[in-house]
């Protein structure tokens, strides 16, 4: 068999087997160990995080050492440094962006790490549409925040029984109003 055969055949047994590891964790959010009403980005996203930054590093570690009499290692070098920063940004979107749909309210914090909260009853606009295979909701407040995210890795049902109550009441719930949860006494 041709090494270009190989190559390729390597290419689609990891291109499958990340495939399978991300259809795996679609049906569960990631959730947080000390907020467990948050969810957090998949755990993919870290890990392709580490990789990026491992072979950034690896990359320039090779770039920067080696010996450059011709001046033909500065792609090489570029490459590296923009990999390493790109494995940083993976790592540091993990650790800050979170969305945390309660009865009331949703609360996120941004990838910047900027904490926001929209409530049901601020909403100015939502709109659920397809990107290729995905579903995403964009919601706006009137106080200017705005969320975008993909519905089918985050579980929105607090979200969603607002959106019924609204169609059933003709109004977004209020803070504080219970929409049928177990426990509140009140069913909307």
């Amino acid at each position: 068999m041709s090494s270009i055969v190989v190559k390729i055949l390597l290419v689609l047994s990891v291109l499958i087997l990340v495939a399978a590891a991300v259809a795996r964790l679609r049906g569960r959010p990631n959730r947080s160990t000390q907020h467990p009403e948050r969810q957090r980005m998949p755990r993919l996203v870290p890990i392709v995080g580490a990789l990026l930054l491992a072979a950034g590093v690896l990359l320039g570690l090779s770039a920067f050492t080696a010996e450059d009499r011709l001046d033909m290692l500065w792609p090489m070098r570029i490459a590296a440094v923009l990999m390493a920063i790109a494995g940083v940004v993976f790592l540091v979107m993990y650790r800050n962006f979170y969305v945390a749909p309660r009865a009331d309210e949703i609360a996120f914090r941004t990838v910047f790490g900027r904490e926001r909260v929209i409530a049901y009853s601020d909403l100015v606009d939502y709109d659920v549409h397809g990107s290729g295979l995905q579903l995403i909701l964009t919601l706006r407040a009137a106080s200017g925040p705005r969320l975008r995210l993909n519905v089918r890795l985050y579980d929105m049902s607090p979200f969603l029984r607002a959106v019924e109550f609204r169609r059933h009441h003709g109004r977004w719930p209020v803070r504080g109003e219970a929409l049928g949860l177990p426990g509140s006494g009140r069913v909307g």
